[in-house]
C-alpha cells in the first residue's frame, strides 16, 4: 500500500523507447514504420474486438463519451426509474455532505401538493385530533345503529390502547433526548473508551502478526539491499515479530464541529507489550515480546565478519488527529489526514554486539538516547506533526491514480532549440529537466557542452494521469565537479492542451529568471490518451483500441532454484539489447526477491525483444552468468497468464532456474504524433497577420533623469525572444505618440505578443520601460469542422478590431504608464483537408456546396473552389493555385547554411521592407555555418517589395552597420520562383528541393548561401493607401523654368528666385536670375526625403531679389504629390500656378521624379535623425540615401548594405541606370530568368553583383586637377559624451594622408555651427576626404564622435556640376550627421 520510492529521482531520461535515443527524426521513422504493419493482438484481455479509430488530418483522435451516470439515451432506460424515491436526499432540501449521485431517484421531487399535505395533516397534533374526531363520529354512528354495550367496550379498549402506546412512544422519545443530550456534552468534554474494538484487535493479532511478519521477513531484503552502506557486505532481517500484544486505543474524543461530510477524531494510541497489567500468571507465561534481528556482514570475501544487532522490547504511546472528508461514491472516503498533536513517546532496546546473552543496550551511554529521539522528531515533524498532517488519498488509491500502472496518457514533448541564452555566462552545458507542479523530475534533454545555442531535436514521452498540471521546463547548466546549477524556468498549464485537441505545435515558451526573459525554447507537445474500454448506453463494453504502439511496464519479481546458497545474484533487463534496468546484488541466496519495475515507450512492439540475465556478482573477478531468457514481446504477452509469469532460465541448454517476470502493455494510438512531428517555430505555416496600431503612450517611466533628460521611447514587438518589428525612436518624450501600423505574422492561437516599450541609447543597451503582453486568445478564434474521419481548422478574427489602453508592468516593479493601441487580426488562406479516395466521406466532401474539386500541386491534393473561409481561390489555367495574383501575404525564407571563405562567427538577420530586421538565427562559427532556421513577415505589395539576408558578425547588433555580406531579391521574383518550382515539381513526380544556392554580396572573398522560399497568401486584406511602400521615397525636384512673372522693378521686369518647402520646411533655394520675368534655370536639382507621400505639403514662394531693400514676394503655389502628378520611377513635368498676391500671374515648372525606397531611422542620446531629414544640394545624387541597408532597403537593384565606414557607396545618377524605369518594365525583363528558375541570374541580381564586386566603381572615379572650396557648417544629432549630456564638437577635416583643416570646438551642444571654409588643392586621380567630428577635452585626449569617409570625386562631378551640399551620415550608425558645402574651380 506503500509508494515505492526506490526508483525515485532515477528517470532522468523520462520513458525511454526501444530505440535507445531520444532522437526526434529516429523515433519519426519508426513510428511510420510501426503504423504501416497490421496491428498485432496478442489476444490478451479486453481485446478481443478491434473497432476502427478515426484520425483526422489535423491528427485528432475521435473517441466516443461515455454517458454520464444515470442519463438515459434513446431506448435504454436508466437502472432506477426517476420517479422511484431512493434516500433520505428524495425527501428532503437538505443537500448531501458527500456529493450528488448523478441519478434523479435520490433527489427531491418538486410536488408542492405533497409538501402542503405533510405540513398540515401529518404532524403529531393532527394524528391525535383525527382519533378524537373519528372516535366521536363512530360513538352517533354505532348509537345510530342501535349498537349496545360490547360495541361501547370495544372502543374504550381501543382508546385505552391507542393511549398506552402513545404515551409509551412520547415518553421514550423524551428519555432519547435527554440521553442524547447528555451524550453531545459527554463527547465534547471527555474521551470515550473503544474496549469492543481493542478486544476485536486482541483476537485477531494473534492470527494476523505471523501473516505480517512473514510478509515483512519475505520482502524487506528487497529495500534493505537499496539502501545498503558500502562498508556492508550484506544486511538479512532473519527475526521479526511485534509480539503477542497488540496496539491499544486508550480514548477517542470526537469533534463534533466539523464540515457535515468531515469526521475529525483525536486517538490516544499506544503500543507496551511489556505492560503485564490485568493480564494473568499463565497469560504472563505465554507472552511474546516484540523482537527484530538483522544479520549484517562486514568487509569482503574471505575477510567478512558477521554479526547480529537486535531490537527489543519496543514500545510506542502517542495522541493523534484523525480527519476523513467523506464522498458519496466508493470508497466513500475521499481523503484521510493524520498528524501526531504532540511528541510521540518511544522506548526500545539496542543491542549491536552481544545477541541476547551478552548484548549491551547502548541506550545506556550517557545522551544517545536523547540523541536519537531528538532526530527521529525532527524528521518526523515535517511530516506529521501538528500542524503538519500526512495525507492519504483513499480515492486515488483504490481507483488506481496512485499507481504509475494506471497512468491515462502519454505526454510526448520534442525539444527543438533555444535562443542564445542571455545569461552572462561566456559558455555553458545547457539541458532542460521536466516536470510537473514542482514535484518528481520526469525526464530530462540530453547535454549541449559549451554552447548558448544548444539545439536537441529530441522527442521525450511522460506519463500523466490527467491534463490538471502545470508543466515546468527547467533549463540547467550542467557541471561535473559542482552541482548543477538552474538558469531559468518557462511554465505551461496543460489544461491548454485540452482546449487544441490536445496537440500544440510551434510553441515558443520563456525562459525566465525572476520574471526577465533569458531564452526561450522552441517545443512541440502531444497528449495521447491510453486506449481503455468503454461503457456503451447498453451497458455492453467496448474494448479499447489496439495499436502497435504503446507503453509497456515489465516488472522483473524473483527467482527459484538458482543453485548454490553462496550465489550474489542481480538481474540485467534489456529491451532490444539496450539495458533498461539493473537489480541491486542480492547477498548469499539462491532465491532472490528483486520485485523490480520498468517502463518504456514502445514505438512497434512487433519489433521488441526481451533479454533478461541474471548475474553472480564476484569479488574482484569478472562476475558470471547464472542464465538467460530471452523472448519476442508479443510472445510473452500471449504466453504469460497461462504460465503464471514463470519462464525457464537457460545456460546454454541447461536449465538452471526459474524467474518470475511479467508485462502489462497499455495501447496508445500514435499516428497524430507522426503529423505533429514536422518542424517548429516559424516553419509551421502561419494562420495570419496581426496589424498593430500603436497610437501613443502615457506618463512612461524616465530612465535618463540622472542625466537631466528623458527617456527616448520606443515600441518593439517581441515573439518569443525574437524582435519581429519596432516603432520610430520619439526624442525627450515621456507621452510619445506614433501613429504608426505594424504586421506581425503568427503561426499558433498561443503565440502571445510582447509590447515592450524601450529607452533607446546611442552608446549602450537599450533599457526596458515597461510592457505589456497581447494574447491572441483575446483577438484570434479557431473554427472547426468535423467531418467522419477528421477535422479542418481554420482562424477568424474574434472582434473586428481590438482596442486596448493597457498599463505597462515590469519585473522590478519600477514601470509606469500605459499604452494605448488597437489589433486585428488578418487570415491567411486555409484551404480544407481533402478526404484521400476510399474514405467514407470521401463522395460526401467531393460534393459539399456542389462545387468541383481540383487536383493543386502546391498542396499536392484535390483543391476545392474556396477556401475554408469561403474566399475564391485562384488558380493558374494549369490548375495551380495563381500566388502572383496574392499581392499581400507571408514571405517565408529557410536558411540552410552560409559558406564563407575562412572561418567567421556570426548570424543572418532576416528584412522584408523594412529598417530593422525582422528575424535573427541563432549564432555559428566556421567557415560553413548551418542554421537551417525558418524566418517569415508580412508583404504589405509584392510587387514593390524586396527581401534581404544580411550577415553580420556575431558580436554586432542593428546598431553596427558593418556586414560581413548580403543577398536580396524582389519579392514578386522570388513568388514566381516558388511557382515554378511546385509546377516543376509536380511535372517530374518529385518532392520540392532542399534550397538553392546564392552568391552573396559585399563579401570580401567569394560567399554563398543556400535558401528555399514559401509564400502564404492574405485574405480579406486592402491596403491602406498611407501604408503603400509608395508612399514613402525621395523626391527628385527639379527647377525648369518659370513664365509670365510679375514685374516689380523699376526695368520692367524681375530678378526671381524660388523657396522650396516640405511640410512646412524650408529645403531648397534656387539661385537668382536677374532681369527676367521667363526666367530658366539651369542644374537646379535636388533630393528631399518624403516620409508620407499622402499627408506631404509641397510648396514654393517665387521673390523678387533686392540688394538693399527686402525681397518682394512674387507669388506663391502648391501641388499635390499624392496623384497623378508623381509617378514612381519616371520623370514627370508639372506646371504649378502662382497666386497668393494680388496682380500675381504666372507659373513655375518643376520636374518630379519619384523614387519609393525605405527611410533610415537614425537616433542618437537626445534626437530623432534620419526619418524627416532633408538633403539640399544643387546637384544632389538620388543614391545618397541608399547607403546601407539600414538606411534605404527598398531601392531594387540598388546595394543593400554597406561594408565599413572607410569605403564609399553608390552615389549614382538615375540616368545612369539603376532606377530609370517602372517596376513593370523590370519584372517584363526578368520573366524569362524566373521561368528557368536561374533567380539569382535576373538582372537584378546581375547588376548588384556587378555592384558588390567594385564597390560600384566609386573608389576609382577621378575628377580633374583643381582646388575645393570646402564649407564646414554645422553638425546635428551628436552624441553626449560630457557628463552634461553634451560635448563640445569641433571637425578634423584629412583629405588623402594629410591632415587639412580643424575648426574651432563649440561649448556644450550636440548641434554645433561652424561655418568655417577652407581651401586645398586636389589632384585629378581618386583622393579620400574623411571628416571626424570630435569631442574638445582641455586635460585629456578628444573623444570620437563619429565620421565618415568619401571618395572627392563621388560628391563632386566636374562634367556635371562643380558643386555638393548635402548632409552627410557619420558612423558607426547613431552618430549624427554633418552639413557640408564643396565647391570646385
Amino acid at each position: 500500500m506503500l509508494p515505492d520510492f526506490r526508483n525515485l529521482g532515477n528517470r532522468h531520461q523520462g520513458l525511454q523507447t526501444e530505440l535507445e535515443t531520444s532522437d526526434a527524426n529516429e523515433i519519426l521513422h519508426a513510428l511510420e514504420a510501426a503504423q504501416k504493419k497490421p496491428v498485432v493482438n496478442p489476444g490478451l484481455r479486453h481485446s478481443s474486438t478491434l473497432r476502427r479509430s478515426y484520425t483526422g488530418r489535423s491528427g485528432t483522435l475521435k473517441t466516443p463519451k461515455t454517458p454520464a451516470a444515470g442519463s438515459s439515451h434513446g431506448s435504454h432506460a436508466p437502472r432506477i426509474p426517476d420517479w422511484f424515491r431512493v434516500g433520505w436526499t428524495s425527501f428532503s432540501t437538505k443537500r448531501n455532505p458527500g456529493g450528488s449521485l448523478n441519478l434523479r431517484a435520490t433527489e427531491k421531487k418538486d410536488n408542492s401538493i405533497d409538501e402542503c399535505l405533510e405540513t398540515l395533516y401529518f404532524g403529531e397534533t393532527w394524528h391525535h385530533s383525527g382519533i378524537i374526531f373519528v372516535t366521536g363520529f363512530l360513538a352517533w354512528l354505532f348509537s345510530t345503529w342501535g349498537c349496545g354495550l360490547p360495541t361501547i367496550i370495544a372502543g374504550a379498549m381501543f382508546l385505552g390502547t391507542y393511549y398506552h402506546i402513545t404515551n409509551r412512544r412520547f415518553l421514550r422519545n423524551a428519555r432519547d433526548d435527554i440521553q442524547r443530550e447528555f451524550a453531545v456534552a459527554r463527547v465534547e468534554e471527555e474521551p470515550e473508551s473503544v474496549d469492543w474494538l481493542n478486544n476485536f484487535v486482541e483476537h485477531f493479532w494473534l492470527i494476523f502478526d505471523p501473516v505480517m511478519s512473514a510478509y515483512v521477513i519475505e520482502n524487506m531484503d528487497t529495500y534493505l539491499v537499496d539502501y545498503l552502506p558500502s562498508f556492508l557486505d550484506s544486511v538479512r532481517l532473519t527475526t521479526f515479530t511485534l509480539g503477542s500484544r497488540p496496539f491499544r486505543i486508550e480514548a477517542v474524543k470526537t469533534i463534533p464541529t466539523t464540515e457535515p461530510d468531515t469526521v475529525c477524531m483525536d486517538w490516544t494510541v499506544a503500543f507496551t507489550p511489556n505492560d503485564v497489567s490485568n493480564m494473568t500468571q499463565k497469560e504472563i507465561e505465554l507472552k511474546v515480546n516484540p523482537k527484530v534481528a538483522l544479520n549484517i556482514r562486514l568487509g569482503k570475501g574471505m575477510v567478512g565478519t558477521a554479526f547480529t544487532v537486535l531490537v527489543e522490547d519496543m514500545s510506542f504511546r502517542g495522541q493523534m488527529r484523525v480527519k476523513m472528508k467523506l464522498i458519496s461514491k466508493f470508497p466513500h472516503v475521499k481523503m484521510v489526514e493524520a498528524c501526531f498533536l504532540d511528541y510521540p513517546q518511544f522506548d526500545y532496546v539496542l543491542k549491536p554486539l552481544g545477541g541476547e546473552t551478552f548484548g549491551f543496550d547502548v541506550n545506556n551511554i550517557p545522551g544517545l538516547q536523547g540523541f536519537v529521539r531528538d532526530q527521529v522528531h525532527a524528521i518526523l515533524g515535517p511530516m506529521m506533526y501538528y500542524p503538519n498532517v500526512f495525507a492519504f488519498d483513499v480515492e486515488k488509491f483504490f481507483s488506481g491514480e496512485l499507481d504509475i500502472t494506471q497512468a491515462n496518457g502519454v505526454l510526448a514533448i520534442t525539444v527543438y532549440s533555444c535562443s542564445t541564452i542571455d545569461s552572462g555566462d561566456s559558455t555553458l552545458n545547457p539541458f532542460i529537466r521536466f516536470f510537473l507542479d514542482k514535484a518528481q523530475e520526469l525526464g530530462r534533454t540530453s547535454v549541449r557542452e559549451n554552447t548558448l545555442q544548444p539545439i536537441w531535436n529530441e522527442t521525450h514521452f511522460l506519463l500523466l494521469n490527467n491534463l490538471n498540471s502545470i508543466m515546468t521546463l527547467e533549463l540547467r547548466n550542467h557541471s561535473s565537479s559542482n552541482k548543477d546549477r538552474r538558469i531559468a524556468r518557462a511554465n505551461f498549464d496543460l489544461k491548454d492542451l485540452e482546449e487544441d485537441d490536445n496537440e500544440i505545435q510551434g510553441l515558443d515558451l520563456l525562459l525566465l529568471r525572476h520574471g526577465k526573459p533569458l531564452s526561450d525554447v522552441k517545443v512541440d507537445m502531444r497528449y495521447m490518451p491510453v486506449s481503455k474500454p468503454i461503457p456503451r448506453e447498453d451497458g455492453t463494453i467496448e474494448p479499447p483500441a489496439e495499436s502497435n504502439s504503446g507503453v509497456l511496464r515489465f516488472t522483473i519479481h524473483e527467482c527459484r532454484n538458482l543453485g548454490s546458497t553462496k550465489l550474489n545474484p542481480y538481474a540485467r533487463v534489456m529491451i532490444n539489447g539496450a539495458e533498461k534496468i539493473k537489480t541491486p546484488v542480492f547477498k548469499r541466496t539462491s532465491n532472490p526477491k528483486f520485485e523490480r519495475p520498468g517502463e518504456v515507450v514502445v514505438l512497434d512492439k512487433t519489433e521488441v525483444s526481451i533479454r533478461v540475465e541474471v548475474k553472480d556478482s564476484v569479488n574482484f573477478a569478472e562476475d558470471v552468468t547464472v542464465g538467460v531468457w530471452t523472448a519476442y514481446l508479443v510472445d510473452v504477452m500471449q504466453q504469460q497468464d497461462g504460465r503464471n509469469y514463470w519462464w525457464d532460465l537457460k545456460h546454454g541448454s541447461k536449465d538452471v532456474g526459474r524467474i518470475r517476470f511479467s508485462v502489462q502493455w497499455k495501447p496508445v494510438v500514435m499516428e497524430g504524433l507522426t503529423k505533429a512531428m514536422c518542424g517548429n517555430g516559424y516553419s509551421n505555416p502561419p494562420i495570419g497577420v496581426v496589424r498593430l496600431s500603436f497610437w501613443e503612450a502615457h506618463d512612461l517611466r524616465n530612465v535618463e533623469a540622472a542625466t537631466g533628460s528623458k527617456s527616448d521611447p520606443y515600441i518593439r514587438v517581441l515573439s518569443g525572444t525574437q524582435i519581429r518589428t519596432r516603432t520610430e525612436v520619439v526624442d525627450n518624450n515621456l507621452n510619445p505618440e506614433w501613429g504608426e501600423h505594424h504586421y506581425v505574422p503568427v503561426h499558433s492561437i498561443r503565440e502571445d505578443l510582447m509590447l515592450e516599450a524601450m529607452d533607446w541609447n546611442a552608446k549602450s543597451k537599450d533599457k526596458t520601460l515597461g510592457y505589456t503582453i497581447l494574447h491572441m486568445k483575446d483577438l484570434i478564434r479557431q473554427r472547426t469542422k468535423e467531418h467522419k474521419n477528421y477535422i479542418d481548422k481554420w482562424f477568424e478574427p474574434l472582434v473586428e478590431k481590438l482596442e486596448r489602453c493597457d498599463p505597462l508592468t515590469s519585473t522590478d516593479k519600477k514601470a509606469k504608464g500605459t499604452l494605448r493601441y488597437t489589433a486585428e487580426f488578418y487570415p491567411t488562406l486555409a484551404l480544407p483537408s481533402p478526404p484521400e479516395p476510399g474514405d467514407e466521406d470521401y463522395e460526401e466532401i467531393l460534393g459539399e456546396n456542389g462545387s468541383q474539386i481540383r487536383k493543386d500541386p502546391v498542396f499536392l491534393d484535390a483543391m476545392p473552389e474556396k477556401d475554408l473561409h469561403g474566399e475564391y481561390v485562384k488558380y493558374t489555367p494549369d490548375d495551380i493555385i495563381d500566388l502572383p495574383t496574392y499581392n499581400s501575404g507571408v514571405v517565408t525564407v529557410r536558411i540552410h547554411e552560409v559558406k564563407m571563405s575562412k572561418p567567421v562567427h556570426a548570424y543572418c538577420q532576416f528584412l522584408v521592407d523594412s529598417i530593422m530586421p525582422q528575424f535573427k538565427t541563432s549564432k555559428q562559427s566556421g567557415d560553413a555555418l548551418v542554421f537551417n532556421e525558418s524566418a517569415d513577415a508580412f508583404v504589405k505589395e509584392a510587387d514593390f517589395s524586396r527581401v534581404a539576408i544580411e550577415v553580420k558578425s556575431a558580436d554586432s547588433d542593428e546598431k553596427d552597420d558593418v556586414k560581413m555580406g548580403y543577398w536580396v531579391e524582389s519579392t514578386s521574383l522570388i513568388i514566381r520562383r516558388i511557382q515554378n518550382k511546385r509546377r516543376q515539381a509536380i511535372q517530374e513526380e518529385n518532392e520540392l528541393e532542399e534550397g538553392d544556392w546564392f552568391n552573396l554580396l559585399g563579401t570580401e572573398a567569394p560567399g554563398m548561401i543556400r535558401l528555399s522560399f514559401d509564400y502564404t497568401p492574405l485574405i480579406g486584406f486592402a491596403l491602406n493607401p498611407d501604408e503603400s511602400l509608395e508612399n514613402q521615397g525621395n523626391l527628385t525636384v527639379t527647377l525648369l523654368r518659370a513664365k509670365n512673372l510679375k514685374a516689380v522693378d523699376k526695368s520692367g521686369t524681375s530678378d526671381p528666385y524660388v523657396i522650396f518647402t516640405v511640410n512646412g520646411t524650408r529645403v531648397y533655394k534656387s539661385s537668382v536670375i536677374k532681369k527676367n520675368t521667363n526666367p530658366t534655370w539651369k542644374n537646379e536639382q535636388f533630393v528631399v526625403p518624403i516620409p508620407s507621400r499622402v499627408t506631404a505639403s509641397f510648396r514654393i514662394e517665387v521673390f523678387d531679389w533686392n540688394q538693399f531693400q527686402g525681397d518682394e514676394p512674387l507669388g506663391s503655389g502648391g501641388v499635390s504629390i499624392r496623384g497623378d502628378s508623381v509617378e514612381s520611377f519616371a520623370a514627370r513635368n508639372v506646371d504649378i500656378p502662382l497666386d497668393g498676391i494680388a496682380g500675381v500671374t504666372g507659373s513655375v515648372q518643376v520636374r518630379f521624379l519619384w523614387q519609393p525606397q525605405l527611410l533610415a531611422r537614425k537616433k542618437t542620446n537626445t534626437s530623432v535623425l534620419g526619418t524627416t531629414r532633408m538633403y539640399t544640394s544643387t546637384q544632389m545624387s538620388t543614391q545618397i540615401g541608399t547607403r546601407s541597408a539600414t538606411q534605404l532597403l527598398g531601392r531594387i537593384g540598388t546595394q543593400l548594405s554597406s561594408p565599413s565606414p572607410s569605403r564609399t557607396s553608390s552615389l549614382r545618377n538615375p540616368a545612369q541606370g539603376i532606377l530609370p524605369r517602372s517596376i513593370q518594365a523590370m519584372r517584363q525583363d526578368t520573366m524569362s530568368s524566373i521561368d528557368s528558375g536561374q533567380i539569382q541570374d535576373s538582372p537584378v541580381s546581375r547588376h548588384s553583383r556587378q555592384m558588390s564586386a567594385a564597390e560600384s566603381g566609386e573608389d576609382s572615379l577621378t575628377g580633374m586637377e583643381g582646388s575645393v572650396m570646402i564649407n564646414l557648417i554645422e553638425a546635428r544629432g551628436l552624441r553626449g559624451v560630457d557628463k552634461s549630456g553634451t560635448s563640445d564638437p569641433f571637425v578634423r577635416v584629412r583629405i588623402g594622408k594629410t591632415q587639412a583643416y580643424k575648426t574651432k570646438y563649440i561649448k556644450k551642444t550636440l548641434a554645433p555651427v561652424w561655418n568655417e571654409s577652407f581651401k586645398y588643392s586636389v589632384p585629378s586621380t581618386p583622393i579620400s576626404i574623411d571628416f571626424k567630428v570630435k569631442d574638445y577635452n582641455r586635460f585629456s585626449s578628444s573623444v570620437d564622435l563619429g565620421e565618415c569617409q568619401w571618395n572627392l570625386w563621388s560628391l563632386v562631378r566636374p562634367e556635371q556640376s562643380t558643386i555638393f551640399e548635402g548632409w552627410l551620415p557619420l558612423y558607426p550608425t547613431g552618430s549624427g550627421e554633418i552639413h557640408v558645402r564643396i565647391e570646385f574651380s
